[in-house]
Order: structure tokens, then C-alpha cells, then sequence
């Protein structure tokens, strides 16, 4: 190989990897907005459970979930519809501190809401 032919393919090699980087924190970025976003929905269903149910789940210290078997329940979200948000928090009463599972689907443009105190 000559020097011409190790120049060129040393600088391909070096614009795949750059492309690679960036594409790399491309993905990473929208992976924390999708994250904060999350977050923000699962803080705006906890204040509306509360609201309603007066369930009194801490905003500080909500976790967004993928799936609900990262939460503390022991069985899925019950209910009609599409999950559009799986969260888990906790909420301080007079006998302690508990673990709350909250969640939100959407069926036919209606959200419904519902929550799995798992005990302290």
C-alpha cells in the first residue's frame, strides 16, 4: 500500500469515526430530553393524582419508568388503553414512608389515571 493509499484511508477512517461521534451525541441529546420530558409528565400526573385522590406523592424524587416491572408493583397498570406514562415515587404518611406506582393511559382521546401504594 502506498503512502497516498494509507493517507486516504487513515483519513476516511478518521470522518467515519467523527460521523460515529456525532451521531452518538446527536442520540445521547434527544435520550435526555426524552428523559426530562418524562419526568416533567410523570411530576404533572403525580400533582394531578394528588389533586384528585389525595394520594400526597413528593414531587422530589419521581422516577420515570420504561416498564412497570422496574417499579415496586407487583402486577401491570389495570385498565383500558395505551400506557403514556409509568412513574414511581414516594409519599410520607403519620405510619412512615411508602413506595407509589402511578401511571396514565389514553383510549379514545380519554386519559385515565390510577396509582399502587406497594407499603412501606
Amino acid at each position: 500500500m502506498s503512502d497516498g493509499q494509507r493517507t486516504a484511508m487513515a483519513v476516511r477512517v478518521y470522518l467515519a469515526l467523527l460521523f460515529a461521534t456525532a451521531c452518538g451525541a446527536a442520540f445521547g441529546q434527544s435520550e435526555d430530553d426524552l428523559e426530562k420530558e418524562m419526568l416533567i409528565n410523570c411530576q404533572a400526573l403525580a400533582k394531578e393524582i394528588n389533586k384528585s385522590d389525595g394520594v400526597g406523592i413528593r414531587l422530589e424524587g419521581i422516577s420515570p419508568l420504561v416498564t412497570w416491572r422496574a417499579s415496586c408493583a407487583e402486577r401491570p397498570p389495570t385498565g383500558p388503553g395505551k400506557v403514556t406514562a409509568l412513574c414511581q415515587g414516594k409519599r410520607t404518611t403519620a405510619k412512615g414512608e411508602d413506595d407509589v406506582f402511578f401511571w396514565q393511559k389514553s383510549q379514545q382521546g380519554k386519559l385515565n389515571s390510577g396509582y399502587v401504594v406497594c407499603g412501606g
